[in-house]
């Protein structure tokens, strides 16, 4: 096998694919790996450590996408990369497809295999390599938070942390996602007065037993949001609902009650954003401001902390990649029901029925042809 390792071009986009120490259990496996020159430079991995690790260099994504069939990406596919795409590439990425339905056709025409993260479900139902990138931006809305709510950002000048005989922050949580807990979880323990909402008492339930005592758990509804809306320093809506446009949760009416120079960080910008007043801003422009309210919708957060979230990416995938570099890509799909979870689009068919319906085009059932 032949898995090559491009440099993600999607702006702000600083991960790498695969770290080397995953390269390294590729090569000995025997199969190559190529990477483009300076792929991990950003995520402190440079073109020695890959070359270590058994890698060759080349220098250009158009040498690389021409001699390797097995991509290993972080995010998806940009219009400028769909040229050097071939029927017989399979690539593994970030798609979300569901947000994404031009992406998806585009994959289709191109009639390549896409593996997509985001899919991959275990046996208990949870998503891996999804819970991964929640729980990173989970933690850094908080720290964005943290930063513009200074006064130098037109912030309310608080500080998220503990001073002494000063009353902490008050941060709220919508959603009890593996992003909203994480969100909870750094606020409270950087010592800020915590409440996480949702919707659904049980979910509540069961964050609550994972979650420092400074955070309470209150059901989502208009009478709660009242209550604490106007104390409200940072507001973090991460409902992160799977395979969806998120639903609003945060009205605009809901966002004036807040006070202002509070911040506002919208975790479902990709999604269509889960607070009404929220609309896509970058890294280059990352706020702006509603009637006093700053508001962070940057999506893709991730990436700004590309050394952290590249090692962590290729500690999970990992076990993935072992499967399917001592088996055979085809072979661990017959195989391993976790790991055709992640099969999204095999040879430019469809392979995830729901992804099919909202495309309205046929569903191809792997299983039962690949066998």
């Amino acid at each position: 096998m032949i898995f090559g390792i491009p440099v993600e071009i999607l702006t702000h986009e600083n991960r790498v694919g695969a770290a080397p120490f995953l390269v390294k259990e590729l090569t000995r496996r025997g199969h190559q790996v190529l990477v483009e020159s300076k792929a991990g430079e950003i995520s402190h991995y440079g073109n020695e450590a890959y070359e270590q690790a058994g890698a060759a260099i080349v220098p250009s994504p158009d040498k690389l996408y021409a001699q390797a069939k097995f991509i290993l990406k972080v995010r998806e596919p940009r219009p400028v990369e769909y040229e050097l795409i071939r029927a017989d590439h399979t690539i593994f990425a970030y798609f979300h497809f569901f947000n994404n339905p031009d992406l998806a056709h585009a994959m289709v025409n191109e009639c390549c295999t896409c593996f997509a993260y985001e899919m991959v479900t275990d046996e208990e139902g949870s998503r891996p390599l999804l819970g991964l990138d929640r729980q990173i931006v989970g933690q850094l809305a908080v720290q964005q938070g943290a930063y513009y709510l200074q006064t130098h950002k037109g912030g309310r000048g608080i500080l998220i942390g503990n001073a002494p005989g000063v009353s902490p922050a008050k941060v709220v949580v919508m959603g009890a996602s593996v992003a909203g807990i994480y969100a909870a979880r750094y606020a409270a323990n950087s010592g800020a007065d915590v409440y996480l909402l949702d919707s659904d008492s049980q979910d509540l339930q069961n964050a609550k037993s994972m979650l420092p005592p400074n955070v309470d758990t209150l059901i989502s509804h208009e009478q709660n949001l009242k209550k604490i809306f106007p104390t409200t320093d940072l507001l973090i809506s991460a409902v992160q609902k799977e395979d969806e446009i998120s639903p609003v949760v945060v009205s605009k009416e809901a966002v004036s009650w807040l006070p202002e120079g509070a911040v506002v960080v919208d975790l479902d910008i990709e999604r269509g954003g889960s607070v009404e007043t929220s609309k896509p801003t970058t890294h280059e422009n990352p706020i702006y401001v509603v009637n006093g309210i700053i508001h962070y919708c940057v999506p893709g957060m991730a990436g700004v902390v590309p050394a952290s979230a590249s090692e962590a990416l290729s500690n999970v995938l990992l076990p993935y990649m072992i499967k399917c570099a001592e088996n055979g890509f085809a072979e661990t799909l017959k195989a391993d029901l976790e790991f055709l979870s992640g099969l999204a689009i095999y040879e430019g068919r469809l392979t995830n029925e729901k992804l099919a319906r909202e495309l309205n085009l046929p569903f191809y059932q792997f299983k039962e042809d690949g066998e």
